[in-house]
């Protein structure tokens, strides 16, 4: 029964946190990607959601919206009525022997129609390039509409490999009625790292064997971290953005960044949080520079499923600003379009600007803490090729002078 009552409580939150200004349709066209014929018979679904202006203050699968559907027609139409207004959405299109595909940020209040060109999904030529599972819930009832993704693979002589998306037959899967799926990769392997990652329940990282044997992945509710974002003389900070992200960062042992939003009262509430983790949790540099505001990490552990984890008040403090100038050693000027990033150094949290003709840039919005500063400006580099721009900032800085050169056989 808790697992029923985490959901309700989930979606009414979530249905609170946005009131509807009015209802809107996805509706569009689904075709083969190589003939350009109708695909009749797909299935299209909502799998998650977001505000299209400020902060979710619930998780992104948990609004009334998400799991709605439809199946195309023989033209490949489809419309699914009656969505939120305020809404964007994920949306993911499903076809009988076609490999699925995500369509992000779908915005139906623009009446723009979504086009989805399904591929057709290679069949492999043995059991070892397969991973067949199943999704099943803490009673052990079949858990749809789950996403499966890949986060790396386990090699036959004992190594593993991670990236290599070219490579992959399926990276993304979804789970049917039944809570089955499949994920395959071109050649013979030995396992597979996925992220299993169902609507409304906690996601779950998960190695499985390939071959012809289905395995079963139990997913549970998780775990509930909840505080109070508040500023040095107590008073809540209202529409800021705090991150939650696994304090491991080796490469498949990490979650995606939880974001969720802070209400009138400061106040936030983070569902669903995988059990038997440390996480980094602070607020978000970008949400807060224009507050003048800044925090720094803190640590937190969700020890069990159920586990509710009260960080009480999250403390932020006036923030620093940095001023410098990237210039180009030839005197050219910056060119159109290219950026200057300023990286936090403990956790996956930084800020972009778009760097002028002179090359001037301030960011706002820092903790005391070490950050990189990172320029992206084509065809230069700085006079060593791996230097790093390592700044302290223990209080405002200013004159920070950064000279790129033009790259090696670069043509001017």
């Amino acid at each position: 029964m808790r697992h029923r009552l985490q959901i309700v409580f989930c979606l009414a939150a979530a249905a609170a946190s946005a009131q509807t200004i009015e209802r809107a349709s996805a509706s569009g066209v689904v075709v083969d990607f190589e003939s350009k014929q109708p695909v009749s018979n797909a299935t299209v679904m909502v799998y998650s959601a977001r505000v299209r202006t400020g902060y979710d203050l619930a998780c992104p699968t948990c609004y009334v919206d998400c799991g709605k559907r439809a199946t195309t027609n023989e033209k490949g139409e489809f419309t699914i009525a009656g969505l939120s207004g305020n809404l964007v959405f994920d949306l993911l299109v499903i076809g009988d022997g076609y490999s699925v595909l995500p369509l992000k940020r779908f915005d139906p209040a623009t009446g723009k129609a979504a086009s989805a060109e399904l591929r057709k999904r290679a069949t492999p030529d043995e059991p070892f390039q397969t991973v067949k599972g199943k999704v099943v819930d803490p009673l052990g009832k079949p858990v749809r509409d789950a996403m499966i993704e890949q986060q790396g693979l386990l090699m036959d002589g004992g190594g593993m490999m991670f990236g290599g998306n070219d490579q992959w037959i399926d990276l993304v899967a979804v789970s049917n009625k039944d809570g089955e799926f499949e994920m395959s990769f071109k050649k013979k392997a030995k396992g597979m790292i996925l992220e299993v990652t169902p609507r409304g329940m906690a996601p779950k990282l998960t190695t499985l064997d390939t071959g012809g044997e289905r395995k079963t992945v139990r997913v549970n509710d998780g775990s509930t971290v909840r505080g109070r974002l508040v500023g040095r003389d107590g008073k809540p900070v209202a529409n800021a953005q705090m991150v939650l992200s696994t304090h491991t960062r080796t490469s498949g042992m990490s979650y995606r960044d939880v974001l969720i939003g802070t209400n009138e009262n400061g106040e936030f509430v983070i569902t669903n949080v995988p059990a038997g983790r440390v996480w980094d949790l602070y607020p978000r540099m970008d949400a807060l520079a224009a507050k003048g505001l800044a925090g720094v990490p803190r640590l937190v552990e969700t020890r069990d499923d159920g586990h509710e984890v009260n960080v009480g008040d999250v403390a932020v403090q006036p923030s620093f600003t940095l001023k410098g100038r990237v210039t180009l050693a030839d005197g050219s000027p910056i060119p159109a379009g290219m950026r200057v990033s300023v990286n936090a150094d403990r956790v996956n949290d930084r800020q972009v600007m778009q760097l002028p003709p002179d090359g001037a840039f301030e960011f706002k919005g820092l903790a005391p803490d070490f950050y990189i500063l990172s320029p992206a400006v084509k065809d230069y580099q700085m006079k060593e090729p791996n230097q790093m721009i390592e700044v302290l900032m223990e209080g405002d800085r200013s004159g920070l002078a950064v000279t790129l050169y033009p790259k090696t056989g670069t043509k001017r």
